[in-house]
């Protein structure tokens, strides 16, 4: 299945997870995206992320803020864009051509690959992260392959101060 298949199968089970009534959630398990940034290996919690994007258009600004990518318009609002890899320490690289939109703030983040939509058993969860990566809060084992868990807040927390800080020094 190409990328376009695969973005619009996804984007269903994503919308479908939404009309299904929540009657019997299994709190022993949880729902994870399975993504790669720079080529490794991470998960993201399906309960933090508002939306799923594929070739999203973003229209680069000039910004002292090396992550900030650009800004996007998705469902009549424009969202600033940051590299998910440059946040999470790697070094520059191409732009990741998939974009999550964060359920808790109206924030972009680009990554380079989507593998899967997961459900995770509790048992495959552990609370110990990648200590070289920040943003790492825990790692969960899919398919025999332990991955870094990303905590969206923490990265949105950072973002904020980045920009905070940034505001500061002007004023």
């Amino acid at each position: 299945m190409n990328d376009r298949g695969t973005a619009a199968a996804l984007r269903r089970a994503f919308d479908d997870a939404f009309a299904a009534a929540p009657a019997s959630r299994d709190a022993t398990s949880e729902n994870v995206l399975a993504i790669r940034v720079a080529g490794d290996p991470y998960v993201v919690r399906l309960a933090e992320i508002a939306s799923l994007h594929v070739d999203a258009k973003v229209v680069p600004i000039p910004s002292p803020i090396v992550e900030l990518r650009g800004l996007a318009g998705f469902r009549h609002a424009v969202i600033p864009v940051y590299d998910l890899s440059a946040l999470l320490g790697y070094a520059g690289g191409p732009a990741g051509r998939w974009l999550l939109i964060a359920r808790r703030e109206a924030v972009g983040l680009a990554f380079d690959h989507l593998d899967a939509h997961v459900r995770v058993e509790a048992a495959d969860a552990s609370a110990t992260g990648d200590a070289r990566r920040g943003h790492v809060h825990g790692a969960m084992r899919i398919a025999g392959e332990v991955r870094p868990l990303i905590n969206l807040a923490s990265v949105l927390d950072a973002i904020g101060e980045r920009a905070r800080g940034r505001s500061e020094r002007r004023e």
